[in-house]
């Protein structure tokens, strides 16, 4: 049975980073957004977890396996480098962003690579998208991304893009905007 995206996200929290103790010394600056503390954690992997994540495969099977098994020290030792949530709602929005963070690298790496799709286009294309749409789209965050394709029809055709594999990567992209921007 096809894993939801839903499914991701939980696969995704196992690197979610831990909430600040209260009083505990820290060095990090200022609580920021969890988005920042999410990209930063991204930022802060070795470049080749970042990349073998990417080029992990053009499933949502593929992505999952990945974080799935990626070194847990890696992950502690990027989350080391960035500011830590300081409650748990923001624990709990930094775990989605963190979902949507390597959602968005992952698909876009899997887009350009095997549909020449660059981040620009994707991009320019998302802009004409309505906001009756993105919420549409957004609705499918706990339905496979094949599930998804007839909500990114419009997005899909203005990219050229039709292989299911195409869709696929290109709902999964779209999903995770919607969740990333409702964190802004």
């Amino acid at each position: 049975m096809p894993r939801r995206l839903a499914l991701i996200a939980v696969g995704l929290l196992l690197a979610s980073p831990a909430v600040a103790q209260p009083g505990a010394p820290t060095a990090a600056p200022a609580p920021t957004s969890p988005l920042g503390i999410a990209r930063c954690t991204w930022a802060a992997l070795p470049a080749t977890t970042r990349a073998a994540l990417i080029a992990s495969g053009p499933s949502i099977d593929n992505i999952s396996d990945a974080v799935s098994s990626m070194n847990p020290t890696l992950m502690q030792l990027a989350q080391s480098q960035c500011p830590a949530p300081t409650n748990q709602a923001t624990a709990d929005a930094t775990k989605d962003a963190w979902a949507g963070t390597v959602m968005t690298n992952w698909s876009e790496g899997e887009l350009a690579a095997r549909f020449h799709v660059t981040r620009d286009a994707l991009a320019r294309a998302w802009s004409h998208v309505p906001p009756a749409a993105r919420r549409q789209i957004g609705a499918g965050f706990d339905q496979t991304p094949g599930a998804v394709r007839g909500n990114v029809a419009s997005f899909a055709a203005e990219l050229r893009l039709a292989d299911p594999v195409a869709l696929d990567l290109l709902s999964a992209w779209a999903i995770a905007q919607v969740r990333l921007a409702a964190l802004t």
